[in-house]
């Protein structure tokens, strides 16, 4: 049996060795220069570097550490002082000497220390599964000719009994160990894989020579630009409603990968993606899409989408900003902003949303209206399309992906159900009638809805029912709607609908009638 002291021992005997063994971080010499601004823009950022800098004699070389490593080199641009000309200009990349890199480094290690313990638990599992075979092909005892005592073989059985049981425990625990080592390797690598996929192992390096005209020694600060494609930002949107007032809090979140830290910028953010080039860049092909009719007029509001199918940024690579506004907004304060990707929300401002409140009310959905707000000249508030949380008389309701209309429409904010507004959905069996006649069948239902007002103001509703149709064009299926000259009848949309204003504490009712004809000999589901 082999001890667990032994493997213990040789494991720690060979952590000991492996982490001596750790590999020198090769450096440039040069001097980081501090990232004073950033524009961020959805898909990009403009970073700048800058310092102030002792030009002496005519010639002056500089060799500025920090820089992101996943740039276009084509993109840096340096501002320099008067009198002084740049003479030359390269990019390369080294490895870093950053603390992100000794983390990089120790993943390393580690994966190292557990791939060699890994083939140790292997080699050990495969010793212990010969024995194990070679026990279960040995079991008998003697020969023809030799005499055996009982003892002798009751020892025996008692040996290969016990032996058996221990090889299975230590075969079921060796195989624990190997799981357990696969396991940690597995997060190991993806800890690694994340580290270089921010450039923790690399940094960019920016070597200058200026030119002094005059060759007197004079100072100046020395302005450093470059674009990043590593960075992005997303708005967010907090909407509080109570008493008839909506007022909006607006966010951004942003993040960046490069693997160099903004530290303390100033920080502006600007809709789009930079420019990459000199020249200016092609237009982006702005392709108008049909979509879908949409059946009601509370989903023809601002589009909801799943949040959790919207990471924040996650489609900014693939998507065009083609025919969208330019919109600029500057941060207070300075930000700070990891280099590994990690999500940052800052405060971007807050406005009031001027609108209308209208209450849609959708018996057939929810027995509670929602309130919605109309808003005609929301683009003046440079809104964009974002996640949007709904808070509502000091509760939160939840979240939706915000897709705005087209500009000049009118913008319709759901801002959850009110459960002092309620509405009801009824079928008078009195007035419902099935008969026949010349080979036909006719079917008319009466249907009552109901909306009642708890509120102490006046409030204005949107009553909306869903009608039925056929799922086949030309039909012999004939649907006629009769309602009250306040209901409009959508036979197209398959809607009615009723707009009022409902005082304080009033309960109304509207009805509307269905009639049904299509030949008797047919068979029609869900009437």
């Amino acid at each position: 049996m082999i001890s667990r002291v032994f493997k213990l021992s040789f494991a720690v005997f060979l952590l000991s060795i492996l982490s001596n063994s750790n590999a020198i971080a090769q450096t440039s010499s040069g001097e980081v220069w501090p990232i004073t601004s950033v524009e961020l823009h959805q898909d990009g950022a403009s970073v700048t570097h800058s310092s102030s800098v002792t030009f002496s004699g005519n010639s002056t070389k500089l060799t500025v550490r920090g820089i992101a490593s996943d740039i276009n080199p084509n993109t840096i641009s340096v501002d320099m002082p008067s009198g002084i000309s740049l003479e030359s200009l390269s990019y390369i990349e080294v490895e870093s000497d950053s603390p992100v890199l000794a983390e990089f480094n120790n993943v390393e290690d580690s994966i190292a220390i557990l791939s060699v313990q890994k083939k140790m638990y292997e080699a050990l599992l495969n010793t212990l599964s010969e024995e194990s075979q070679f026990l279960k092909a040995n079991r008998k005892i003697g020969s023809s000719q030799e005499v055996l005592l009982v003892d002798d073989l009751i020892e025996m059985a008692d040996f290969l009994r016990d032996r058996n049981q221990d090889l299975g425990l230590e075969i079921l625990d060796v195989e624990i160990d190997i799981k357990k080592v696969d396991e940690e390797i597995a997060e190991l690598k993806k800890r690694k894989q994340k580290l270089q996929s921010v450039g923790a192992d690399v940094e960019g390096v920016v070597e200058l020579e200026f030119t002094n005209v005059s060759g007197l020694t004079k100072s100046g600060d020395v302005v450093l630009e470059y674009l990043t494609s590593s960075a992005s930002w997303q708005p967010e949107y907090k909407i509080y409603y109570e008493e008839g007032e909506v007022f909006v809090k607006r966010f951004a979140s942003l993040s960046q990968s490069s693997g160099v830290a903004w530290a303390g910028v100033d920080l502006k953010l600007l809709s789009g993606r930079p420019s990459s080039s000199l020249a200016p860049n092609d237009f982006e092909d702005w392709v108008l899409v049909e979509e879908a009719p949409r059946a009601s007029v509370y989903s023809s509001s601002a589009s909801v989408i799943d949040v959790d199918r919207m990471s924040a940024g996650g489609n900014a690579k693939s998507k065009s900003f083609a025919g969208d506004a330019r919109y600029t907004f500057d941060i207070d304060g300075a930000i700070n902003v990891s280099g590994q990707g990690k999500q940052v929300t800052v405060n971007v401002d807050e406005f009031n949303l001027e609108g209308d409140i209208r209450y849609y009310a959708a018996p057939a959905v929810n027995p509670e209206a929602y309130s919605m707000v109309r808003c005609a000249n929301w683009s003046g508030n440079k809104m964009m399309p974002g996640v949007t949380q709904i808070v509502a008389n000091n509760a939160y309701l939840g979240s939706f992906y915000m897709v705005l209309p087209t500009p000049g429409d009118t913008l319709e904010l759901s801002l959850g159900a009110d459960p002092h507004v309620v509405c009801s959905r009824t079928q008078s069996d009195e007035r419902c009638t099935t008969r026949k006649f010349s080979g036909k069948k006719e079917v008319v239902q009466t249907w009552n809805l109901t909306v009642e007002n708890n509120h102490t103001d006046t409030v204005s509703v949107n009553l909306v029912d869903r009608l039925p149709r056929y799922n086949k064009k030309n039909s012999k299926v004939e649907i006629v709607v009769i309602t009250s000259e306040d209901g409009e009848v959508d036979m197209v949309g398959h809607e009615v609908s009723y707009n009022f204003d409902l005082a304080p504490l009033e309960k109304r009712t509207y009805t509307y009638v269905i009639t049904i004809t299509y030949p008797s000999t047919m068979s029609l589901k869900n009437l």
